[in-house]
């Protein structure tokens, strides 16, 4: 039985669902042998975007085209979504069939998956697939316990992480320019200050074309419709 405390540190960095997918599968890997993850970001509502650790390119646009429609797990997922009484499920007890006729699994190398729900309250945020290679053999019963016992702690990883999600956009939405890379929050000082885009380009040393897409980008993150605007925004930041 692994320690949750060793695996805490890792899951507690990420900032954003594809790291905590990473952190998740790098952490679990050597617990459950398994070779490859998938992972479903379900905290903004329905089925959500995946993300697919270590699967070839392919893998994730095939999906998405040829299985996501009429994936065991998704449907699954859909519905348990309302009940505690299921939290981890093996594919080879979903679709028994699904592992010889699907190209995604077979033309892949994967063969065996075992899916972990992550919930908030009642509710599936994010839901985990380990994957096995076909010479590890399916996920057990231990397997099933173990998982089981890990899962508060994904659980916990998982809704901090999505709490700083929302707070940055909270943050975002209340100061339109924490929205602006730091090259263009510097060409937006340029710009309010009342320097034309060819200035702008020789300070700092890029093309014209270049100062005129950031500042295309500036006006629509801050939502002004011109400089004067903009220079009136970052001067009542500055008040």
């Amino acid at each position: 039985m692994p320690d949750p405390a060793a695996l805490a540190p890792d899951l507690s960095r990420p900032t954003t669902p594809a790291a905590f997918a990473e952190a998740a599968m790098r952490s679990l890997r050597p617990v459950f042998g398994a070779s490859r993850a998938v992972f479903s970001d379900r905290h903004r509502g329905g089925p959500g975007r995946m993300h697919f650790i270590n699967w070839p390119s392919w893998c994730e646009a095939h999906y998405c085209a040829e299985v996501r429609a009429r994936d065991p797990i998704r449907t699954w997922l859909d519905g348990v979504a309302a009940s505690h009484d299921s939290s981890v499920a093996r594919l080879s007890e979903l679709a028994p069939a699904a592992r010889s006729d699907e190209p995604l699994l077979t033309e892949s190398g994967a063969a065996f998956v075992l899916t972990l729900a992550l919930r908030d309250r009642s509710r599936i945020v994010g839901a985990l697939s380990l994957v096995r290679d076909a010479s590890r053999g399916d996920f057990n019963e231990r397997d099933r316990v173990l998982s089981l016992s890990l899962l508060p702690l994904l659980e916990m990883a998982y809704g901090g992480m999505a709490a700083r999600i929302d707070m940055a956009q909270r943050s975002v939405e209340h100061d339109p320019l924490q929205a602006l890379t730091a090259r263009e929050s510097e060409v937006a000082k340029l710009a309010a200050a009342g320097h034309s885009n060819k200035a702008i380009a020789r300070m700092l040393a890029i093309s014209p074309w270049t100062i005129k897409n950031q500042m295309r980008a500036v006006l629509d993150k801050t939502g002004t419709r011109n400089r004067t605007e903009l220079s009136a925004l970052l001067g009542s930041r500055r008040e």
